[in-house]
Parts: structure tokens; sequence; C-alpha cells
């Protein structure tokens, strides 16, 4: 081995089925006065973001706004519009069976210089506890239109890494292992960094879920 070249541990080892990246892109989502209003409020609100992460950003480091729906409830509820009409497409991509959709939690993110997420997947909420209703995971991103910032791409086991394009959704299974890559903004201006919506469609997990999830997990 090359002194000095290290290679990043690869997650703990997921049945086959999880090891080819599930998930589903759609482009042009939202309609640009849309993402022009959404551009505008993150940056009037830009404080309202805090520090997400571990506390030396080892494995995690990032700006969130848990809840971004009640903060921003019109504009939200619009992206949930469109969420709720595009993810049935995904389900077959995702695997994932088709459920009763109950609610859509939204947070808004910041990846800016540094800003990177290791490999992890979103089967645990942000108490630690398993969140069994979590069906399908997406994160909806948005940037300036002369991006820039390079990395910051969704990343899966099999090395497909889905680019953090504007006004692009990316559907995927809530229990594969993925990763944010790092970010490197050559601004320094945080509405210049890689912005997105993420969260989760909720709904009543399919029987014999919980039983199954520590085999899924591994």
């Amino acid at each position: 081995m090359t002194a000095g070249f290290e290679i990043e541990p690869a997650p703990a080892l997921l049945p086959g089925r999880f090891r080819k990246a599930m998930v589903h892109t759609v482009d042009d989502l939202m309609p640009g006065a849309w993402m022009q209003s959404l551009g505008a409020w993150l940056a009037v609100h830009r404080e309202r973001f805090e520090r997400g992460g571990d506390a030396n950003g080892a494995r995690r480091f990032n700006w969130e706004l848990l809840r971004f729906d009640e903060h921003a409830a019109d504009l939200a509820a619009q992206l949930r519009a469109r969420l709720v009409e595009a993810y049935p497409a995904a389900l077959a991509a995702c695997c994932v069976p088709e459920f009763d959709l109950q609610s859509v939690e939204q947070t808004a993110t910041l990846y800016h210089h540094g800003s990177h997420f290791d490999w992890h997947d979103d089967g645990p909420g942000y108490d630690g506890t398993f969140a069994p209703t979590r069906r399908m995971a997406f994160a909806y991103y948005l940037h300036t239109p002369a991006k820039m910032f390079t990395g910051g791409e969704l990343e899966f086991m099999d090395g497909t890494a889905v680019e953090p394009r504007c006004n692009r959704v990316a559907f995927f299974h809530p229990l594969q292992q993925h990763r944010v890559r790092l970010v490197e903004c050559w601004s320094a201006d945080p509405l210049h960094g890689r912005w997105a919506v993420m969260g989760w469609l909720h709904g009543d997990p399919p029987p014999g879920w919980l039983e199954r999830v520590p085999f899924l997990r591994r």
C-alpha cells in the first residue's frame, strides 16, 4: 500500500438486494417560481439552522433545520404535494412495497465547505430508536444558478453516486447504507452551498417488518 494512502472502511455487509443502489431520481420537480421563493426564504432564515452531527465533525458535519414543514408551511406543502405525486413511480426501483401514506417529514439541510456525512442508514430516528414508519427516503436538491461547489453526491454501497443537481429529487430505500461525499465550496457565502430538503414518507410497515429489520441492517 502506498504510504499515506487510506481507504475509508466500507459499511457493514447487507443482504444482496441492498448492495445494488435502490434509487429513483426525478429532475425538474418544482416550478421555477417556487424554487425562487424557497431560495429567498433560506436567505432570510439561515440563522435558524443549527449545527448537525458529531461534536468534532468526524462522522457528520452539516447544518440543519428540523421540521422544515413547520417553519415554512406554505413552501413545504407545495413540495409535499409534488412528492406525493412522484413517489409511486419510485416504489419498484427502491424495492418498497406499496403503503398507505400517513405523513411526509421534511428537514432542510446545508452542506458547505468541509461538510459531509459518513456511511449510515435511515433506520433510526433522531432520538436513536428505530423508526418503522419510514417507508421511503428522499432528498430534494437546490443550489445557486452558478454552482459554487463540488462533491456532495449521495453515494451507495455499489459506488452509485447521485449528483446534487438543482431541482432534482432522489428517492431511495431508507435501510440502504449511504453517505454524502465531502463538499468543497469556493465561496464563503452559505447560499453558495449544497442545500437540500430531505426526509421520509411515512406509512405503516408491512407485516413482520420489525422482526426482519435487525437482519437487514447487519
